[in-house]
């Protein structure tokens, strides 16, 4: 599977409910981030917030522990962990690889990544749909997107993949295409057939936005195989690092996850689900 790149902030101490690692007591649990990763963790008034924050806090609450994050550079974050000197854990929509098993335990996976593209219905700048594939009666091929302005909202895994394509040796390396960041989701939407070819975001999001926007539609994103049955789509499934042999705060962080997924709306939405739209200010309803 093709994996994104990551958006790597600056290493910097930011903390949640404290100054740093070293004022921290012997009950705190400091969990490793990278806080340009909305809605999974990325900055709000100058705290770290998002849905890999909120699931640790519930951990901490779990192990009766105060939960101290770090804002660190995403390419150190395993090997910190994996060290487990000045953190046991790494929350930052890691993905799971069987390198990164080598040096730390995963937790469950609670999230998997597939990005879909909204798009305005028989617009003129509507990409190409593909209609055989394993996995969906219709399909968008990146190379369908060569020479479009696609719009993303930033830090998300849309923007993480699309930068990578968009890179020498990208698939849309050279084609004219462009990325365009938003804050907003809403704002991005409402671009399509004016500014924007296309917007790219997270499954859920993509269909909760089509239902409350008339004449936009949105399908999954694929990379383009040699048969239907080979075609790769953009995924990544998402677990947090635990430091090998911290098996007490690995079962508390399993036993939360698990709880947030077994919950579910009437909507048919998980917790974690909830927790995404919670954090890009998007309904659960329909």
């Amino acid at each position: 599977m093709k994996k994104f790149l990551s958006l790597c902030l600056a290493a910097a101490t930011i903390t949640a409910g404290a100054v740093g690692f070293s004022a921290c007591g012997n009950n705190s649990l400091v969990v490793y981030t990278e806080a340009g990763f909305a809605p999974f963790e990325y900055m709000s008034d100058g705290q770290i917030v998002g849905v890999d924050v909120d699931i640790m806090n519930r951990v901490g609450e779990k192990l009766g522990r105060d939960v101290v994050f770090e804002n660190a550079n995403f390419d150190i974050i395993i090997d910190t962990v994996a060290e487990g000197r000045l953190t046991n854990v790494g929350a930052a929509g890691l993905s799971i690889t069987p390198e990164r098993s080598e040096k730390v335990d995963f937790s469950v996976p609670y999230y998997t990544a597939s990005l879909y593209v909204i798009y305005e219905v028989g617009g003129a700048g509507a990409p190409v749909i593909t209609e055989s594939s394993k996995n969906a009666d219709g399909i968008i091929y990146w190379d369908s997107l060569a020479g479009m302005n696609i719009g993303v909202q930033g830090g998300t895994t849309a923007d993480l993949f699309l930068g990578d394509e968009l890179a020498d040796g990208g698939t849309l390396a050279g084609t004219g295409a462009k990325k365009t960041s938003f804050t907003s989701l809403s704002v991005a939407v409402n671009d399509i057939g004016t500014n924007l070819n296309v917007v790219i975001i997270d499954e859920l999001p993509a269909k909760t936005l089509v239902a409350n926007n008339d004449g936009l539609a949105c399908l999954p994103l694929y990379y383009k195989g040699e048969t239907p049955d080979e075609d790769e789509a953009a995924v990544d499934e998402y677990a947090i690092a635990v430091t090998k042999g911290q098996t007490e705060i690995l079962d508390a962080i399993n036993e939360v996850l698990n709880e947030l997924l077994a919950e579910e709306d009437e909507h048919g939405n998980n917790g974690i689900q909830q927790l995404v739209m919670q954090h890009l200010d998007l309904s659960t309803g329909n």
